[in-house]
């Protein structure tokens, strides 16, 4: 399958420019025979609005009495395997339940694949570069809730996107506007939960050192050799990083250290204020060095979207 990027237009001076033009955003091809059983046949395009008016929207995150809390993302067991830090989320408690994989199809047929939240009943988080085929709706789009090893806790509870609201269809030069939120064809959100956004100054996101977590569903993890339980493969079952923080800001996007890779575009900054869990950033980039070496993330800001809302 092919891989598709995108080259992020940041304008950091030169020496980082130059050292970040080996960086991409991608969207992971997704392994199209273990997925065939799970999207439904018949899909309609989504279509693209302007409003968020025309969606039906509820942020103030819901956790449905059925299910239970829970810290871990691995219940009761936990691993970090050499250097990479991120565990595999297996949990099917909240907060958990409400992240989930987005599949695209292109108009050459081939599947793609991005990480969502859900935020509404029916309302998914992610980034626009997800969403867009160069300017273009992708044709067809699907989000899997909560999808461990390859499984759904209901074949049924696949989505499908049905409208498109988001910040930019240009995110290759507005990375800080690099969201978007997709509606589906149905209330996915009334059985997994959603979580609620908040807009935290920089100044006290930096003193939630260690507090953050982000899970998304990279094309390289998790490795079947190191979790043998997880037979389904990379991008079946996502990662999750714990303790990671927000270390600053560039160009008006949160600099966060929380391990990524493509296939976790999309993914929240996730941490508990007040006893409830929230979203406070939307990672979107990575940059690397002139040898593939993570240097910084890069996310969205929560007010960057709220801002953006106000105005349209």
């Amino acid at each position: 399958m092919k891989g598709r990027t995108w080259k992020v237009g940041f304008s950091f001076g030169l020496g980082l420019a130059i050292a970040y033009s080996s960086g991409m955003i991608a969207i992971t091809p997704v392994d199209a025979q273990a997925l065939s059983g799970l999207l439904p046949k018949n899909a309609i395009a989504p279509t693209q609005i302007n409003n968020l008016k025309d969606m039906t929207s509820d942020f103030d995150g819901f956790v449905p009495k059925k299910l239970q809390e829970s810290e871990s993302p691995m219940g009761s067991n936990r691993a970090i395997i050499g250097e990479d830090q991120r565990l595999p989320m297996t949990s099917r408690a909240y907060p958990w339940s409400t992240i989930g994989k987005i599949v695209m199809i292109g108009k050459d047929g081939e599947e793609y694949s991005c990480t969502g939240t859900l935020i509404g009943k029916s309302l998914v988080l992610t980034n626009a570069h997800c969403v867009y085929e160069k300017d273009k709706l992708f044709q067809k789009m699907f989000f899997l809730p909560n999808l461990v090893n390859g499984r759904l806790r209901t074949k049924v509870d696949v989505a499908s996107v049905t409208r498109v609201f988001a910040g930019t269809n240009r995110p290759d030069i507005h990375a800080a506007d690099d969201w978007a939120i997709l509606s589906l064809d149905k209330p996915l959100g009334e059985k997994y939960g959603f979580l609620k956004w908040r807009s935290v100054p920089l100044a006290l996101l930096q003193r939630y050192k260690n507090r953050l977590a982000v899970a998304g569903y990279s094309g390289d993890y998790p490795d079947p050799k190191a979790f043998q339980e997880l037979g389904a493969g990379r991008s079946m079952t996502a990662g999750v990083h714990l303790k990671c923080s927000v270390l600053g800001e560039r160009e008006g996007m949160l600099v966060h250290d929380c391990d990524t890779n493509p296939g976790a575009s999309g993914s929240a900054l996730i941490t508990k204020i007040d006893g409830v869990y929230q979203i406070v950033g939307l990672h979107a980039a990575g940059r690397k060095d002139r040898n593939g070496r993570g240097i910084e993330n890069y996310a969205v800001r929560i007010g960057r979207i709220e801002a953006d809302l106000n105005k349209k």
